[in-house]
């Protein structure tokens, strides 16, 4: 690997990009594209940023490298948000050791998944430097990944060019040598909370507070065994109240409390069971529980960002093509199944096979992140010899 990606990795690390938020990260890719001959023609922008329940700056980027070689039209992906808590990291070189670390003190690297688009640069780079002689390639730089996979479920598929690209290889997730065909599916769900407001002080029995029923109705979920991993005679999945949003002051009874919680399973029937037995919980509760007065609050419950779970084929074009790659650099690659959910869940949701393959990151999301630059190196080979196998 030339320094070359390196440099761009170094470059886009410290790029604020949360969820959202990508347009200067944006503009960094498409000027780097133009600089390497990238006409303005080739790349795009799609409106994902307008379907998003978060909004948004900037829609997904599209960059079109036309091929003269008669082969299936390729996709490659990865995206370009990160978590926020990596927005002011200071990343650092150490060379003698392989590694970038971060001097930011409480903030993530970011590596997730400023990886990903530093080795589709090499990647673009590569083939620039063929004239032609490659397969037809679309490289798409994913926004909003991280808060439910927002930007590639907006994704316009006609922006992909005809005839839609045959397979996808996404980057994303753990080592280069794990290849991931299987993917868990997800549903996001709100759970809104209507209490009594009442003086905490004076009157605190004419209450009904919104965060005690909701702390009954999660203890008793969680005692259950409903909360947390979740592995029962049914099938196995997990669930997780993410966002708590409630309240108007410490003397005022909180009369209402908004949640953000999730369900994850390999089956949709078994995740539909998770939602069913916390929605029944919380119900239960607010049917039971009055003030003073003999008064009742409520609940109800709403849908949120969902994917569906996939397992590709093992015996198909996209993961043997995959897995001869690998054989063409000597890794010895195996195929996983992945508890989180990817990019690829919406890929394949829109009718292409995508195999997801990690880039280097270590301890992910976490303050204590670092990137291991031997496996940076191995995937932005890998990904050259996945477009010209």
């Amino acid at each position: 690997m030339t320094e070359e990606p390196l440099d761009d990795l170094l470059a886009l690390l410290p790029i604020t990009g949360a969820p959202g938020h990508e347009a200067q990260v944006a503009e960094w890719i498409r000027a780097r594209l133009a600089g390497m001959g990238v006409a303005p023609d080739q790349m795009v922008h799609d409106r994902a940023e307008r379907q998003s329940e978060y909004g948004g700056e900037v829609g997904n980027l599209i960059v079109h490298l036309p091929g003269r070689r008669s082969a299936p039209r390729l996709m490659f992906s990865t995206h370009m948000d990160t978590v926020p808590n990596a927005v002011g990291c200071r990343p650092r070189l150490v060379k003698a050791e392989g590694q970038i670390v971060n001097d930011a003190p409480g903030r993530a690297l970011g590596g997730d998944n400023r990886l990903g688009c530093a080795a589709l640069l090499h990647l673009a780079r590569t083939l620039l430097a063929r004239k032609g002689d490659h397969p037809p390639v679309v490289l798409v730089f994913f926004v909003q990944e991280e808060v439910g996979l927002v930007g590639s479920r907006g994704l316009d598929l006609a922006l992909l060019g005809h005839p839609v690209p045959e397979m996808c290889f996404n980057l994303d997730g753990g080592p280069p040598d794990e290849f991931v065909t299987a993917v868990i599916g997800a549903e996001r769900f709100t759970i809104d909370i209507t209490g009594i407001a009442a003086h905490a002080g004076a009157y605190p029995a004419d209450g009904l507070s919104a965060a005690v029923l909701a702390a009954r109705a999660i203890a008793a979920l969680d005692r259950e065994g409903w909360h947390g991993r979740i592995q029962r005679s049914e099938g196995i999945g997990s669930a997780n109240v993410g966002i708590l949003q409630g309240g108007q002051g410490s003397n005022v009874v909180m009369p209402s409390l908004h949640i953000l919680a999730e369900a994850r399973s390999h089956s949709p029937a078994f995740r539909q069971r998770i939602i069913d037995r916390w929605k029944q919980e919380f119900s239960a509760l607010a049917g039971e529980m009055t003030n003073q007065k003999g008064e009742k609050g409520g609940v109800a419950f709403g849908p949120g960002p969902t994917y569906e779970a996939f397992a590709l084929d093992e015996s198909g074009p996209t993961v043997q093509r995959a897995l001869a790659a690998a054989r063409q650099m000597g890794m010895a690659a195996r195929t996983v199944s992945n508890d989180g959910g990817m990019d690829a869940n919406q890929i394949v949701a829109l009718g292409i096979p995508a195999l997801t393959v990690g880039v280097g990151q270590r301890r992910v999301h976490q303050t204590e992140e670092w990137i291991d630059l031997a496996d940076f190196a191995q995937v932005c080979r890998l990904v050259v010899e996945m477009a010209l196998a």
